[in-house]
Order: structure tokens, then sequence, then C-alpha cells
């Protein structure tokens, strides 16, 4: 079974995919109308891809389509670095995705390990 894989966000990040033969997706990093990332993420959905390489920026701005698709089977958007001011969303999601897969937060700074 193939699975079909993209890469999404902005242009200067997501190039390099391009290089893994991984199909490129860009849109701008400062959008506005943020409508037009949900359409467009919408569409590589549609058009079968399994798994979605995503820069922070612009998952952080489509955060309640990204949640909707987590609790599907497919696609698995993987959140990658991209430009401008970090948030930790990345961190975030995957710590959501640990502790939906075990149960607990394991990632979780362990506090007072000598009392």
């Amino acid at each position: 079974m193939d699975i079909k894989v993209a890469a999404f966000g902005e242009k200067d990040i997501i190039s390099m995919f391009k290089a893994a033969g991984i199909d490129t997706f860009s849109v701008n990093g400062d959008i506005d109308k943020i409508s037009e990332a949900e359409e467009k993420l919408k569409q590589i959905v549609s058009e079968g891809y399994g798994i979605i390489f995503m820069t922070e920026t612009i998952a952080s701005k489509l955060d309640s389509l990204v949640r909707e698709y987590a609790n599907e089977t497919q696609p698995s958007i993987v959140v990658i670095p991209g430009l401008g001011k970090r948030n930790n969303y990345a961190v975030k999601n995957l710590r959501r995705a640990i502790i939906k897969a075990v149960g607990a937060d394991i990632m979780a700074e362990e506090r007072n390990r000598s009392e």
C-alpha cells in the first residue's frame, strides 16, 4: 500500500521536502484569511495524503482543524518548526498525542524527585 506524503506550510521551510520527493503545498505564514489555508488543507486531505508535514506557524492557526484530523486514522499530521516566533505548538500537539496513546502525561517534568 502506497501512502501519499505532503508538506504544507511556508515555502522556505517545505522546499527541502521537495528534494525528498514529497509533494509540497506552500502558503504564506502571515496569512490573514485562515479560510484559504483551511481550504488548502482540506484539499490535501481529500486528495488522499496519509502523512502531512505541517509547519508550526500554519498548524497553530488551523488548530481546530488539526485537532479534528487527530481523531481520524488518516491523515497523520506531523507538526514541524516553522518560521517566526516559536509558540511550542508542536510540543503541545505531541504531548496531547502521547496522553491519548498511553493515558498518561509522560512528558511532564518530574517534580520533587528527591522527596
